[in-house]
């Protein structure tokens, strides 16, 4: 039976298609008026920020209070309050105290997370320090802790509740330096806010971080689908300044003094930077308002490192850092897994191969139907043949998540695998834009 609209005179037709329209603009306002109310009703002015210490070993773990912050900033959607995307290997939800209602959820990983899975874990303790931020609450709130299960379910980690009004959080910012912004669209609500972090820059290469910020911000705007979405992102940059030049390199012993102690050799991993300050980094971020923290390590060295919701780490002067940049971008921004499994890594034994892993752009096939089975054209055999083929099909390639066997990538070849510029393939898009989407609501 054909539509009925299909037989109104075209007038009637165009003024009915018209009065749609009109009507789902109606709603969405509606739902955004809502949702502002929402936030109204239970947050304030700038946001809070919850250090503490997550520590334990191989098969154990628990969390510490270290310290709370008001921020001056909230960077964060003001609509896409709780979390629907269900990735990271830890979560946290935030409940009004009173009514026990769900009212603010993330989802993240930490670099703790990753040392757990290395032989030290299997034999010593570590603590590292992390955060987590939210918007300022209005009143008091019950803060959960979860970490993920072998299974992909959670597990509650630790709860504490939090007063607004407790004379113990910190209104002074530790690090005070003017952000400046390299590309900037508008309202920090309403975009995807990424601040850029100086890293062993010294006083006299402040010009010289500026230039590489706008040579970086140039790089993930020109890569898709980013540049057909500038207009959702905003970039800034904190200019910190550095003792010395450059960063740590202990299998080198270089040692360098700097304001986040980056370091290569992370987990006996020469490429792999990271730095374990983590409230210097935070104390650093607060100047800006931000979704996503990325530090730029001023070396020609090759490394970087990007960690779910946590940060992106990346060197300034490697012929591939652009490369590096949005490769590791893609990992703390939208979730994506590492699609290769040939290269040295820190970790073992990472992945269970008999639960559906988090990450969007991998799959087990225990659940392939939620992840990107709608994908696949009809007849396309999964698991899929790696050849020549096959090499612009989309399927289910065997080999990713650092192993040969019983992990599966989308295609034969993307930027999660290997070094290629601008070629995420159509699954990791598709997460990025979910992503971007969803933040910038």
């Amino acid at each position: 039976m054909h539509p009925i609209f299909l037989y109104l005179p075209y007038k009637t037709f165009k003024l009915s298609i018209m009065i749609k329209a009109v009507f789902a603009i109606l709603i969405l306002a509606l739902t955004s008026t809502l949702s502002a109310q929402t936030f109204n009703q239970y947050f304030t002015k700038g946001s809070l920020r919850v250090d503490y210490f997550h520590g334990g070993n191989y098969e154990k773990e628990l969390i510490s209070n270290d310290a709370l912050y008001h921020e001056p900033f909230w960077g964060g959607s003001k609509v896409n309050l709780i979390d629907t995307f269900d990735y990271g290997h830890y979560k946290f939800e935030v409940f009004d105290s009173l009514s026990n209602k769900l009212i603010y959820s993330r989802g993240y990983s930490t670099l703790f997370g990753e040392w757990r899975f290395t032989p030290e874990a299997k034999k010593n303790w570590r603590a590292f320090s992390e955060s987590v931020i939210m918007p300022f609450p209005k009143s008091s709130i019950k803060l959960v802790f979860y970490k993920r299960q072998k299974d992909m379910g959670w597990k509650e980690l630790y709860v504490r509740y939090i007063n607004p009004e407790d004379y113990n959080i910190i209104p002074q910012q530790t690090m005070k330096i003017e952000a400046k912004k390299v590309h900037y669209s508008g309202d920090p609500a309403i975009k995807v806010d990424i601040v850029l972090l100086a890293e062993g820059y010294s006083a006299d290469e402040q010009d010289k971080f500026i230039k590489d910020a706008e040579r970086f911000k140039n790089y993930i705007l020109s890569w898709a689908p980013f540049n057909e979405m500038k207009d959702r992102i905003n970039i800034w940059v904190v200019p910190v300044v550095s003792l010395e030049s450059g960063t740590d390199i202990p299998g080198k012993d270089v040692w360098k003094n700097t304001v986040f102690d980056s370091h290569f050799y992370t987990f006996g991993t020469e490429r792999y930077i990271n730095t374990v300050n983590n409230k210097a980094v935070r104390d650093a971020a607060a100047n800006a308002p931000y979704d996503q923290i990325y530090i730029l390590a001023n070396t020609a060295k090759y490394g970087g490192a990007g960690i779910f919701n946590f940060y992106s780490i990346c060197t300034s002067d490697h012929e591939n850092s652009e490369f590096v940049f949005c490769h590791e971008f893609g990992h703390a921004f939208a979730g994506l897994a590492d699609e290769y499994f040939s290269s040295d890594v820190s970790v073992a034994d990472f992945y269970d191969l008999e639960s559906e892993p988090w990450e969007p752009n991998i799959t087990t096939l225990v659940d392939f139907a939620t992840k990107w089975q709608s994908m696949v054209v009809d007849g396309t055999p999964i698991p899929t043949p790696d050849t020549k083929a096959n090499e612009t099909t989309v399927g289910a390639f065997e080999g990713a998540g650092y192993v040969e066997k019983g992990v599966y990538r989308p295609v034969h070849d993307c930027s999660m695998k290997s070094i290629r510029d601008d070629d995420f393939c159509p699954v990791c898009t598709k997460a990025i834009v979910d992503m971007i989407n969803f933040i910038a609501n």
